[in-house]
């Protein structure tokens, strides 16, 4: 090798066959430095993400990415690159941190486009991070990258938390469809020779395209093209000395990662690169082992558009090639069946699957073939659904899964064995002549259980769904006659040739894939139970996604302890941008990012002030373990609130809302009763009313341990010096030998009915309670028994509520009963698994409500639509929500704290 080259052999060698050597090595003494130079150095700490190439001990390249906030990665001098970050969980990267070991780092800006490489050593392993010395460093040209603003959530500190790690030697049906729809790709290679020649090395690059570009040839085999770049071949040099080599996609929605490690062949032959427009070189992959971990990067990101260099790429020289058949387009067997009882699970149930070869020429009519049966018609039989077709190909893959060679025509329940129409190459839309009738393929199969008693095989419908040898379902579009033995000749095809196996992976394993659900929607063929699907999906996603930008990104200006327990954390928009108005009372949402937590963790916290254009505040208590549970972990929110969220901190947070707080126009005379951190909310309505100018009487009223424990004692006492119109009353239950009687505290024992009757004077009262479930229970029952109104009692829970009576009064207001109601005697609503039936009564707020009043104790938490606690199965029926649920309910359930029903139900609780 001469010293005096800024590339090594494998380069070299590509240069001279592409006749370019001469004035590849007068630009790389140009574009290749030993050092960093100022603008690099200046690039680097403007990054959220860096890729990273090393090598395992086994001599395997993998590529990996290490994220942080802008600033993670800086230039300690020229030569000397300083990540602050560590490897994401389940990462090989974990164990090829090693001081001297061989490594290449990519920055990439994708707003910009813009990248730079550095390669060199591992020169030290720090506890939160690691230093690169560099050997080399250059530039890298922008054509193929894709503009996206990234976006890092709150998980930072968990990204080397433990959590699952999908190891396998090929790609599953989810890893696949993530390739085929990724637009972005990282490549990590390596050479390594005797000797310290500067060009040795691994190696880290970028390869980009639109959705599609990398081909799933097979589940271990992957196809991508290699466009006109640099020419410095520094990947490519290096596979063709050493084809070992690591893939790395991301995906920029989910956060998901999928590494792939393996081996790597470059096919120059033009017949290679006519599958990819623009091509010059192809480049198949061996995959030998990967590693999949979900939600692995806090990131989500807003795509920009793809490269302009696309646009110009011509359409492909000639058509893909069409798919090897096994055998001509043919029906073998027509099979037909009446539905049957058969035993299953210790009961009878109905199928048809049971189906046998009929003889001769029969009818295909449009809803099914003459002679045929469907036992369950919502999942079976109609237009869309009239004609189950499999190939007699999938009866030979599954003989040798199976080990079985007993099986018959209609093995697998369908009405035509056909041959020579393969999942993977029938497309839907697709139409076809059989014998006089037309018919038209409407959509994928879904396997049901009756399968798995067809084949004697317990949960087999799942197995045969993952194998994507699912079969398909014609429409009649003409009836006639058909027979055994007919050809099968194709009329026409759809244009978007989404084949039957694509379609089925986007329903099933593909979920995260929009634009391809998007695409099955535009098929006129689909039938509408798919459409419906998938409408569905993408209007959760749409509404996820608005509830997502609902969750803004807040700084924590300062912390404040405000007793030994409760601490309050002033927030402030991230973003400058003004503040939602609430009412005071109203609770903020956090979605929490915790180490260990495989979910983020939705909590929610009161407001504990007064409205304020700057900042919102909430005060949060330090959650022991419960009484009852004494070596239980203690709270896992107030834990990290106390404990790990510093001023500067951001933190995820949802617009005000709840139904507790006061009414601004109404001048009752007020009574704030509250015990322990239930004081937040009751702070928050008398600073609000103070800030305001009002002269509405308000009484505070609260109860706790003692000193230590109490919050806000100054400012509360303060408020009511400088206003006539609020009076203060402080109860301890255990008071210290430092709390001063008539200074920190009025009063000695429990917040209760007979303190009330001491201190206040006759008037007309809004009562307002927060605090534990037996202080408000206490209270509440107090002041019904003493004869104010239940509709003048407000409360609100802090964690799991309950009703605060055994025996549920009226629930909210009454509304006005339809004609229709009125008719059929009101709205019923069946528990089903209760076994009681009810009928809605106008009062209650929520069917939560009514199934309490019932006697029933289904599972709940928030009661306002926030942890999906509640969330059941909604079989039958339409129910309104009459507070929006922060995230959808799962499709097919309903959230029963939030909602009433619209018409008659049937729930499963």
């Amino acid at each position: 090798m001469s010293e005096d080259s800024s590339f090594h052999r494998g380069e070299r060698a590509i240069q001279s066959r592409l006749g370019i050597r001469e004035r590849m090595e007068q630009a790389g003494r140009k574009l290749i430095r030993d050092h960093m130079p100022e603008e690099h150095q200046k690039f680097f700490p403007q990054l959220p993400l860096l890729m990273l190439g090393t090598v395992d001990a086994g001599g395997r390249p993998w590529a990996s990415v290490v994220a942080g906030p802008p600033g993670f990665v800086r230039a300690i001098d020229a030569r000397t690159l300083r990540i602050n970050a560590r490897p994401t969980y389940g990462d090989p990267l974990n164990k090829a941190l090693l001081e001297g070991a061989d490594i290449g780092a990519l920055g990439l800006e994708f707003p910009t486009r813009r990248r730079n490489r550095v390669n060199g050593s591992v020169s030290r392993v720090r506890q939160h991070g690691f230093d690169i010395r560099v050997s080399q460093s250059f530039g890298n040209c922008p054509k193929y990258i894709q503009a996206r603003e990234i976006d890092l959530g709150d998980g930072l500190e968990a990204i080397g938390e433990k959590r699952a790690v999908r190891r396998g030697e090929a790609l599953n049906r989810a890893e696949a469809a993530m390739v085929a729809r990724a637009d972005t790709l990282f490549i990590a290679s390596q050479f390594r020779e005797d000797g310290e020649d500067w060009t040795q090395g691994a190696d880290v690059s970028h390869r980009g395209g639109r959705p599609g570009f990398v081909i799933v040839a097979h589940e271990t085999s992957l196809l991508f093209p290699d466009y006109s770049g640099n020419c410095m071949f520094n990947t490519l040099g290096n596979l063709t000395v050493n084809p070992k080599c690591g893939l790395l996609f991301i995906d920029f929605e989910t956060g998901d990662t999928l590494q792939a490690s393996g081996e790597a062949e470059i096919l120059w032959e033009p017949h290679h690169t006519r599958r990819f427009p623009g091509a010059e070189r192809v480049v198949a992959f061996r995959v030998e082992e990967t590693r999949h971990v979900e939600r692995a990067l806090p990131v989500t990101s807003v795509f920009g558009g793809y490269s302009p260099v696309f646009e110009k790429f011509e359409p492909a020289e000639t058509p893909l090639p069409a798919p090897e058949r096994h055998a001509p387009m043919r029906l073998l067997s027509v099979n037909v069946s009446m539905p049957k009882a058969v035993a299953h699970a210790g009961k009878e149930v109905a199928t048809g699957i049971f189906k046998e070869p009929v003889e001769g020429r029969v009818m295909l009519r449009r809803l099914n073939v003459e002679g045929d049966g469907q036992a369950d018609l919502r999942g079976h039989g109609g237009a869309f659904r009239a004609v189950y077709v499999y190939a007699m190909e999938n009866y030979d893959y599954w003989k040798r899964e199976l080990g079985r060679d007993d099986f018959s025509y209609g093995q697998f329940g369908e009405n035509f064995t056909v041959e020579g129409m393969l999942d993977d190459e029938v497309c839907v839309g697709d139409v076809f002549r059989i014998g006089d009738a037309l018919v038209e393929v409407s959509q994928p199969r879904i396997p049901c259980y009756k399968l798995a008693i067809r084949m004697g095989i317990d949960g087999f419908q799942n197995r045969f769904l993952e194998s994507g040898r699912v079969g398909f379902y014609f429409r009649v579009v003409e009836e006639g006659e058909i027979g055994a033995g007919d050809a099968i000749a194709l009329v026409s095809r759809d244009p978007r040739r989404m084949t039957v196996r694509r379609v089925s992976d986007l329903l099933f394993f593909d979920k995260g894939n929009l634009e391809g659900a998007k695409e099955a929607l535009s098929i006129p063929a689909l039938s509408h139970g798919w459409k419906g699907s998938f409408e569905e999906r993408l209007a959760k996603a749409e509404k996820s996604a608005e509830k997502r930008e609902s969750f803004r990104r807040f700084v924590v200006e300062r912390k404040e302890p405000e007793s030994d327990t409760i601490t309050s954390f002033y927030l402030a928009p991230e973003d400058g941008k003004p503040l939602a108005d609430f009412l005071p009372g109203q609770f903020l949402t956090f979605r929490l990012t915790i180490p260990g937590q495989a979910e983020p963790l939705i909590r929610t916290y009161s407001l504990s002030d007064g409205p304020d254009p700057d900042y919102y505040r909430v005060s949060v208590k330090r959650e022991p373990a419960p009484p009852e549970q004494p070596h239980a972990p203690p709270g896992l929110s107030s834990s990290y609130f106390h404990d790990h969220v510093e001023e500067g901190a951001t933190l995820r947070v949802g617009p005000p809302r709840g139904k507790f707080h006061i009414d601004p126009d109404s001048e009752r005379a007020l009574v704030l009763l509250s015990a322990g951190v239930g004081l937040t909310p009751m702070i928050s309505m008398m600073n609000a009313l103070v800030q305001r100018g009002s002269e509405r009487p308000v009484w505070f009223i609260h109860g706790t341990r003692n000193g230590r424990e109490h919050a806000m004692g100054e400012h509360v006492r303060r408020v009511a010096a400088e206003h006539d119109n609020v009076q203060v009353h402080i109860r301890y239950s255990r008071p210290e030998p430092g709390d001063v009687r008539g200074r920190n505290y009025d009063s000695q024992g429990h917040v209760d009915i007979a303190l009330l009757k001491q201190v206040l004077p006759f008037d007309d009262y809004e009562f307002y309670l927060c605090g534990p479930t037996p202080f408000m229970k206490s209270l509440y029952c107090g002041l019904l028994s003493f004869g104010v109104p239940g509709s003048r009692i407000h409360y609100e829970f802090f964690g799991p509520g309950s009703l605060l009576t055994d025996e549920a009064g009226p629930c909210g207001p009454a509304t006005a009963r339809s004609a229709e109601q009125e008719l059929t005697g009101g709205i019923q609503i069946t528990f089903a698994r209760s076994g009681v039936t009810a009928a809605w009564d106008p009062q209650c707020e929520t069917i939560l409500d009514l199934a309490e009043q019932h006697g029933m104790s289904p599972d709940y938490s928030c009661r306002s639509g926030i942890c999906h606690t509640c969330m059941c199965a909604l079989v039958e029926g339409e129910v309104e929500y009459v507070e929006e649920p922060l995230d959808p309910p799962d499709p097919g359930c309903v959230l029963i704290c939030c909602s009433r029903p619209r018409s008659t139900l049937l729930i499963d609780v």
